[in-house]
């Protein structure tokens, strides 16, 4: 297996709106490329990772010389996120693609570890948050790339397909034409996806991201937990009931804990360590009389929620303008914004 390392210098700033998510937290775009698209049979040859630095970025690849050599790839990879201290994953369609397949691959090669780490998948986003799926007749990474006008500045000419054929002779000849070909068109992903990040963010609507971010999932606790907060409607008429249900994930350092409502807490809640999985419901309250021409506006009692809690409450909240004398009004914001301090609060009870 042969490492390779290459510095950018690159000057770019993400959206306000986006590091109330992210900020703080350390990133690594991550992009694979396999001898095939089946988990089972197919080989990761290389994958490619782009960190920040202080100048810009680097691009740091582990490139198999031959396929026999998988296992020492994702040695390199696992060890190179958990050295660097990587927080959470950007990918183009790896939800679906790259994240699974290391996962299958690691099964494959008996490795105890995995990818436990939030994944920014920059496709969903898109199909989420903005209207290129409306502009574009293809969501793929070189089609958005074209949108955005910077498919030009690609070193590489050739395709994800066309790199597994180069490959095929490289593992058998060693050609140095061959393994830069197969290394241009990887870093050129990670590169471009990069660049893309900073494209795409900033241009999509304050609303639509924290919608996006509520579907998809965001992270907390430094990518401990993945949150997907919804406002749930039961019933018609005057029977109409709201609930704040918080599911996720517990990527790392899952715990099992319960708690069930009652007289001095409202909230019922279940995380299995097992499954890695958790649910948090939350009652909330419809617009009073006074506001019925607004349709399902919604208030959270939050004052009482979170000290019932853990008898504090987060001060935060006082300053907000959506927040009025102990109750805070819903909109994809302050859902999101709410879900991540009660799921804190009582991840703090149960550890």
């Amino acid at each position: 297996m042969k490492v390779f390392k290459r510095n950018y210098r690159m000057e770019a700033s993400l959206p306000s709106s986006y590091m109330k998510y992210m900020g703080g937290m350390k990133p690594c775009v991550l992009d694979i490329e396999t001898t095939g698209l089946s988990r089972g049979n197919s080989k990761i040859i290389l994958i490619g990772l782009l960190t920040e630095t202080d100048s810009g970025v680097c691009v740091t690849q582990f490139l198999a010389e031959n396929h026999y050599e998988e296992y020492k790839v994702l040695q390199s990879a696992v060890d190179f996120l958990r050295d660097e201290g990587i927080e959470y994953l950007v990918t183009y369609n790896g939800a679906s693609f790259d994240i699974p397949f290391i996962e299958r691959r690691l099964e494959v090669n008996s490795f105890e570890a995995s990818i436990n780490l939030y994944n920014l998948d920059l496709y969903r986003f898109i199909k989420c948050a903005t209207d290129l799926r409306n502009r574009l007749d293809s969501l793929s990474q070189k089609s958005v790339e074209n949108y955005y006008g910077i498919l030009d500045d690609r070193a590489d000419s050739i395709s994800g397909r066309e790199s597994v054929k180069i490959f095929d002779e490289y593992s058998l000849s060693g050609d140095s034409t061959l393994e830069k070909i197969i290394l241009t068109h990887n870093r050129e992903d990670v590169l471009n996806l990069f660049r893309l990040i900073h494209y795409v963010l900033p241009d999509a609507d304050v609303e639509c991201m924290d919608k996006a971010m509520a579907f998809y999932g965001f992270p907390v606790l430094g990518g401990r937990l993945t949150l997907r907060p919804s406002i749930q409607k039961f019933g018609r008429g005057s029977k109409v009931k709201y609930t704040l249900r918080i599911n996720g994930d517990q990527n790392f350092d899952a715990v099992s804990a319960a708690y069930f409502a009652d007289m001095d807490n409202p909230i019922n809640a279940v995380f299995n360590r097992e499954t890695a999985m958790f649910q948090i419901e939350v009652p909330i309250e419809a617009a009073p009389e006074g506001l019925s021409g607004e349709d399902d506006l919604c208030y959270l009692d939050i004052r009482s929620i979170l000290t019932a809690v853990d008898n504090r409450f987060c001060s935060e909240f006082e300053r907000d303008p959506d927040y009025i004398n102990g109750y805070l009004i819903l909109n994809p914001r302050t859902v999101n914004l709410a879900a991540r301090l009660i799921t804190e609060k009582l991840i703090e009870q149960s550890t």
